[in-house]
């Protein structure tokens, strides 16, 4: 008999549904989708976390999707473990030629990788039905140093601290 976890699946309608199933996985405390050619892609944290956490922490995957897209390859997932925190992020093609992607940060004694990998293969199956056309007018990009307003700004120590971090793993 094959194992299935007892989770009752949540409908997913529209981009809040998708971020507040991904906040849903277990130890979840950051989640981000959305496109990967968008700078401003759709976050969410938990409230016990810091302002700019969720983006702070999928900036190493974030980056490394974005340019192995530019190259030619984009990865089918990308998984950054550390002492406390594991983030586990997963790349499809869209039907319109565009790479959608799903990131959470895990808490990692309170994650299960496994379920989080099914949950968010899940979100990316109805990310093409929730996503905005290709076509639609996109937000205006803004350099990569700058945030979009005070509670969207995380102070460079910290950024820096997190990529020291990741380095060390």
């Amino acid at each position: 008999m094959l194992w299935r976890p007892n989770t009752t699946a949540a409908a997913i309608l529209s981009m809040s549904d998708a971020l507040e199933c991904a906040l849903g996985i277990p130890g979840a405390v950051g989640a981000v989708l959305g496109d990967l050619a968008d700078a401003a892609p759709l976050f969410g944290q938990t409230p016990a976390m810091p302002a700019g956490f969720a983006l702070a922490s999928a900036g190493s995957a974030l980056a490394y999707a974005r340019r192995s897209v530019g190259d030619g390859e984009a990865p089918e997932e990308i998984m950054i473990t550390g002492a406390g925190f594991s983030i586990l992020q997963q790349v499809s093609l869209l039907p319109d030629g565009r790479h959608g992607f799903a990131q959470v940060t895990l808490l990692r004694k309170h994650a299960n990788p496994a379920l989080a990998h099914m949950e968010l293969r899940r979100i990316l199956d109805h990310l093409p039905g929730v996503l905005p056309p290709g076509d639609l007018p996109r937000r205006s990009r803004r350099p990569q140093g700058l945030a979009a307003g005070p509670s969207d700004s995380v102070p460079v120590s910290l950024l820096e601290r997190v990529l020291e971090r990741l380095r060390a793993l």
